[in-house]
């Protein structure tokens, strides 16, 4: 990589997720997302730990921003955070850094790139439940559109297939299937085949996310 004073600081749950930040550039991975927010103290060490005296963090999550934000009273380091609610919208972010740009433009860089993704993550409801007008079994599949829920169904695949029909694919380039750690890798490659089948203008890859909590991460791009 070229040098940079810039490093960036990403949240990430699983493996698989974990080696695809590293791999995009980030100088360290702080294990967290939903149900395991990671404390203050765990960004805090984690952007103690790189040479860089700029850091942009990376929350990948809604419910870490505020706790990302607070590390900037705490270090005598630049500290900037790009909103990311969602593990798409950090690697979008992440390939948007400019190794030739200065600290500020890369925060305002990043953070334009996050409109640029769309979010559909499929997991399973804790309890039975009505929202937005859909009637929710308990540990029955559930499908969130950039956080918000939008679907339901009895297979993952039911679910996924509901949600990309609520998605703009006209102009969308690539889709990308993180499955999670309790996902089959053959369930998997028979989302992206049935997804490649339905749209074969677009490029389909499938990664092995690891995450826990769910099944489905897949980014529109």
């Amino acid at each position: 990589m070229p040098s940079t004073d810039t490093a960036v600081i990403a949240v990430a749950a699983g493996e698989g997720l974990v080696d695809v930040f590293g791999s995009l550039g980030a100088a360290g991975v702080v294990p967290g997302g939903q149900t395991m927010n990671p404390s203050t103290k765990d960004i805090l060490q984690a952007v103690e730990a790189t040479s860089s005296e700029n850091v942009i963090i990376l929350p990948n999550n809604k419910n870490i921003i505020t706790t990302a934000a607070q590390v900037e009273a705490l270090t005598q380091k630049k500290i900037r955070v790009v909103p990311s609610k969602t593990i798409p919208q950090g690697v979008v972010a992440l390939l948007a850094f400019d190794y030739e740009a200065d600290f500020k433009a890369n925060a305002e860089i990043m953070e334009k790139a996050l409109a640029t993704v769309r979010t559909l993550e499929v997991t399973r409801s804790v309890r039975s439940t009505k929202v937005n007008g859909l009637n929710i079994k308990r540990h029955q599949p559930i499908g969130l559109l950039d956080d918000e829920l939008v679907a339901v169904g009895d297979t993952d695949i039911d679910v996924i297939n509901q949600m990309i029909l609520k998605v703009d694919l006209e102009n969308a380039e690539v889709i990308t299937i993180y499955y999670g750690l309790d996902t089959p890798a053959s369930e998997a490659e028979e989302v992206s085949a049935s997804i490649t089948q339905l749209f074969p203008q677009l490029q389909v890859e499938l990664i092995k996310g690891n995450q826990p909590h769910y099944n489905y991460i897949i980014s529109v791009e």
